[in-house]
C-alpha cells in the first residue's frame, strides 16, 4: 500500500521526533539513527551521517532505496573515511547497512533503531544476555542475541550476518559497538531502545544482590502482547518530555 505525500509528511516527522526521543533518554548523540519504511517501496527514511538526533526535523530526513545503496554502500563509506573535518555530508550514516539488510530480511519490521546505548552495550561486551526479567523486558524474550563482533556493519556481508543474527527478535546486542532494536513501526522500535537499556539497568542491579529470575513463560507471553501496543503510549509519553524540556 503506497502512501501520499500528507502520509510520507507524517511519518517524516514521526523518525524524526523518535531521533529526539533516543538523545533526550540518552541512548544516542550523533552516533546512532532511527529509520522507517515507506510503506509500498523498497525505501526508507533515516538521518544524515553524523547528524545531532537532538536536533533532527523532518527536513532533514534523507530517502534511502534499498537496492541503490546496496550497490553504493562501501562507496558511502569511502566519503567519510579518515576525514580530520566536521563532516558536512548530506549521506545516509555509514551504517545504514543495518537498516537496509533488516528490512530485506524481515517483512514485518518497519523501523529500525541502532544506538551505542552504554548499558546494553556494557552486555554485549560481557557477553552476558539479556532477559525478560520484568514486565517491559517481554518483548526480547527468550533472551537477546549477541552479535559477535564490534566491527562497523558497512558492507552487504556485515548486514546479512547482523539480519541473521538478530533472527525473528527484537533487539540485538553488538559485542562492543552498541545495539538494534525493530519494531512494527516507529513507536515500537524506539521503545525497545528505551527499554532494553532500563531491562540492562534492571539485570545489571539485580545480578548485584542475586540472581535473576525470569518471568514464568504465560507472563512472558501476556506481556508481550500487552508491550505491543502499549509502546504507543510509551511513545507519547516519551515525546511529551521533549515539549516539558526534560531530560532523563
Amino acid at each position: 500500500m503506497k502512501i501520499d505525500q500528507r502520509e510520507l509528511d507524517e511519518l517524516k516527522k514521526k523518525v524524526a521526533l523518535g531521533n529526539r526521543i533516543l538523545f533526550n533518554q540518552g541512548l544516542a548523540d550523533y552516533h546512532g539513527h532511527l529509520s522507517a519504511r515507506i510503506p509500498g517501496s523498497p525505501k526508507f527514511l533515516i538521518k544524515p551521517v553524523l547528524a545531532p538526533l537532538g536536533y533532527i526535523t523532518y527536513k532533514d530526513l534523507i530517502i534511502v532505496d534499498i537496492d541503490e545503496y546496496k550497490k553504493v554502500c562501501e562507496e558511502n563509506w569511502a566519503k567519510v573515511a579518515g576525514k580530520r573535518e566536521v563532516t558536512k555530508l548530506k549521506s545516509p550514516p555509514r551504517e545504514t547497512m543495518i537498516h537496509a539488510a533488516i528490512y530485506e530480511a524481515r517483512p514485518d519490521v518497519n523501523s529500525v533503531v541502532h544506538t551505542h546505548q552504554p548499558l546494553a552495550t556494557a552486555f554485549s561486551v560481557a557477553g552476558v544476555p539479556l532477559l525478560p526479567i520484568y514486565n517491559q523486558a517481554a518483548p526480547f524474550a527468550p533472551e537477546t542475541p549477541i552479535f559477535p563482533s564490534p566491527r562497523l556493519i558497512y558492507t552487504l556481508q556485515d548486514g546479512v550476518e547482523l539480519s541473521r543474527a538478530l533472527g525473528d527478535r527484537m533487539a540485538v546486542l553488538m559485542q562492543g559497538h552498541g545495539i538494534t532494536t525493530v519494531g512494527e513501526g516507529v513507536e515500537q522500535a524506539t521503545a525497545h531502545a528505551v527499554y532494553l537499556e532500563r531491562t540492562a539497568y534492571m539485570q545489571w542491579v539485580a545480578s548485584s544482590i542475586g540472581k535473576p529470575r525470569l518471568m514464568p513463560q504465560k507472563d512472558i507471553d501476556v506481556m508481550k502482547e500487552n508491550m505491543t501496543y502499549r509502546s504507543y503510549d510509551a511513545f507519547a509519553y516519551l515525546a511529551s518530555l521533549l515539549k516539558q524540556g526534560k531530560r532523563v
